[in-house]
């Protein structure tokens, strides 16, 4: 099979595709059923439960469909070695899946019974907030697909830790929270999601909020569709993350007592991996929903796999959300943006796929073909929001034909062709004079505005200087067409040199002024609640001061350090401008404190 006939989930992470055997299966005719005569339907199994046992099985129980607070989801060996806890040991649960296999031994299993949607939402809990390894599929879910992963040395998640996190013990906090029962399980549920909609619904305004919340505080709602499985997870994931609840609290500080490492919290690692698990087991890749879609965009920003692949990131997900978008060709209700969930999703996959293209060099195929998105009559709209989206949509248009132009073999092979950097001063400067003076964050910020107002002009000024960080990048990768011509006009080697100095220019001011940003925000401890959408911005421009010689990389070193507490993987990308400023200059580099 070809690299382009596999599917973009596939493709994505380097793996053989089974879709096409799947395909080939389906397609195959079926076998008639035989007849069955009366004594043969009396020796058919009757009842919901199926099981295949061996007589060479242990006779040990792996699960136990009671309440969490009585029994554990699986049992630990008898092992005596140093840092036993409560739970099993990786290498107890992969001596479990040795014998679980089908080619040693028959799989004990259950066939899950019919069940109403209060108990599949708490099977659900029960899988995410286990503190065990979960070896059964009592609740739907498992953790047998990630150990296997964990076994064959290919996480792909810094919660992972290489398979690390499913051999600790687990924290106190997480034990307790666990024998307190299912309503204790839902109460910590109900946090997880305030905490989402404070802080990641006001930067990716996609979902309902009190649909969702009342979809999830009465499950068996008459009349109402199922709160999505897939959606619920990564929404309790994201909201592990930035949660102050006094359980993760002491997770983080219990396992920041173990080790040197900056904090962080095993409840939070074992709530994303498993979030990604559900999303999986759901078909949530394959299945085109809005729900799916939304889950989707909320998991790309959740596992922060563009930190850890660096120039391997695709961006997958956001991919898969865009092709689903697409293939559902529903009509979007032009009533009011801000009520059309449709309109608000396609606005968010525009905007991160725009952004995370130019950022990340990815090829940005997945939005050219997609609808307009908000209606001309916004352009010249007065009301605030109307011209916040006004202003979302007109980046990401500067974005994606940058990415157009910048990101193909032949600019790799010849350079930035003139007209490609010409056409982008223009255009983000024509930006800059519509919107900055109405969306630029001004210092200091008027006393009467909210967190909520700070942080989104906070992020739209990032972001603009950004992109001139991007566009100088490039030129200094690729360099300019037109330069290495041998027969160029004067007037063009002028042009090209007057369109280098402007970027250059443009480019120290940017990083400049991200800095000062970045410091302001550290201070405010507005990064401690970003959910990954300035860590790059942040990052470009801490790396370019510090190629520079200049000090003034130490804010983006203090935001970057503050954004750890969160997301513990984007520490190393501090320590990197902190690497490249020592190697660049002699200056000592002023001290800031280890986690902000």
């Amino acid at each position: 099979m070809t690299i382009a006939q596999k599917c973009e989930q596939c493709a994505g992470k380097g793996l053989e595709c089974t879709s096409n055997y799947i395909e080939q299966l389906q397609s195959k005719p079926r076998r008639p059923r035989r007849f069955r005569s009366a004594d043969d339907k009396e020796k058919r199994w009757s009842g919901d439960e199926i099981t295949r046992v061996s007589p060479t099985v242990p006779s040990r129980q792996l699960s136990n469909r009671s309440a969490p607070g009585g029994t554990t989801t699986s049992v630990s060996s008898d092992s005596t070695g140093t840092g036993a806890g409560p739970g099993p040991r990786m290498d107890d649960a992969m001596a479990m899946m040795s014998w679980m296999t089908p080619s040693s031994h028959p799989l004990l299993y259950t066939r899950p019974g019919k069940q109403d949607k209060v108990n599949q939402q708490a099977d659900l809990l029960r899988y995410l907030f286990s503190p065990t390894p979960v070896l059964h599929n009592d609740w739907r879910y498992s953790d047998v697909a990630a150990l296997e992963q964990a076994r064959a040395k290919a996480c792909d998640l810094w919660e992972e830790q290489s398979g690390a996190v499913w051999d600790e013990t687990p924290s106190a906090a997480h034990l307790s929270l666990w024998a307190a029962g299912e309503v204790e399980l839902e109460r910590v549920g109900q946090d997880l999601v305030e905490t989402f909609f404070q802080v990641v619904h006001s930067r990716l305004p996609i979902l309902e909020e009190a649909q969702f919340k009342a979809m999830y505080n009465d499950p068996d709602g008459a009349m109402r569709e199922p709160l999505s499985h897939a959606l619920l997870a990564v929404v309790l994931a994201f909201g592990a993350r930035f949660t102050e609840h006094a359980t993760f609290q002491a997770d983080r500080e219990e396992m920041s007592g173990r080790e040197a490492e900056p904090g962080r919290s095993r409840m939070s690692q074992l709530l994303v991996i498993r979030a990604r698990e559900v999303v999986e087991a759901t078909k949530a890749f394959r299945v085109a929903t809005l729900a799916n879609t939304q889950a989707l965009m909320i998991l790309e920003g959740l596992t922060g796999q563009s930190v850890m692949l660096k120039k391997q990131y695709r961006a997958c997900n956001l991919a898969l959300a865009a092709r689903h978008l697409e293939s559902m060709r529903e009509p979007i209700l032009h009533i009011t943006p801000a009520w059309d969930d449709k309109l608000r999703t396609q606005l968010a996959i525009r905007m991160m796929m725009s952004f995370e293209g130019a950022f990340f060099r990815l090829p940005d195929a997945a939005v050219i073909d997609m609808v307009p998105l908000i209606s001309q009559t916004l352009v010249s709209a007065s009301n605030d929001d109307e011209v916040w989206l006004t202003a979302a949509r007109a980046g990401a248009d500067v974005c994606t034909k940058l990415c157009a132009e910048l990101w193909v073999p032949r600019t790799a092979a010849s350079g930035i062709p003139l007209n490609t950097l010409r056409d982008f001063v223009h255009d983000h400067s024509k930006w800059r004079d519509l919107y900055s003076s109405k969306l630029g964050l001004p210092v200091p910020w008027p006393g009467h505005w909210t967190a909520f107002t700070i942080v989104k002009i906070l992020s739209t000024d990032v972001l603009y200087h950004a992109l001139w960080l991007v566009a100088e990048r490039a030129m200094a990768d690729f360099g300019v067409q037109e330069a290495g011509e041998d027969a160029m006009s004067a007037m063009f080697s002028f042009e090209v040199k007057q369109v280098c100095e402007r970027l250059k220019k443009e480019a120290m001011h940017s990083a400049m002024r991200i800095a000062m940003l970045s410091a302001l925000a550290t201070e405010q401890g507005y990064l401690r609640v970003d959910p990954l959408v300035l860590y790059r911005p942040i990052y470009d421009a801490g790396m370019f001061l510090a190629r520079e010689g200049l000090d003034d990389c130490l804010g983006c070193i203090a935001g970057l350090r503050l954004y750890s507490a969160a997301y513990p993987q984007i520490w190393e990308l501090a320590a990197e401008i902190e690497a490249a400023f020592f190697n660049s200059n002699t200056q000592p580099l002023l001290d800031c404190p280890p986690l902000i």
